[in-house]
């Protein structure tokens, strides 16, 4: 593979890979920030779900935003 060919196949794969990236940390922050606000308040589980659900706004709201940006 030239060269050529593998630096715009990257740059096309950026987006991608950004919301992947975007999607995946916001999940998975939110939820580590629930499961310790529900162990610092004695093992609430219900902080774990808000935090979940939390993660899964922003993570599909910053998705959406990525793919909806204007090249």
């Amino acid at each position: 593979m030239r060269e050529d060919d593998r630096s715009s196949w990257l740059k096309r794969m950026g987006p991608a890979a950004d919301a992947g990236w975007t999607l995946s940390g916001s999940v998975i922050g939110c939820l580590l920030i629930g499961y310790a606000v529900g162990e610092y308040y004695g093992k609430n589980p219900a902080a774990t779900l808000i935090g979940l659900l939390v993660g899964i706004v922003v993570g599909f709201y910053n998705l959406a935003k990525i793919m909806w940006r204007k090249q």
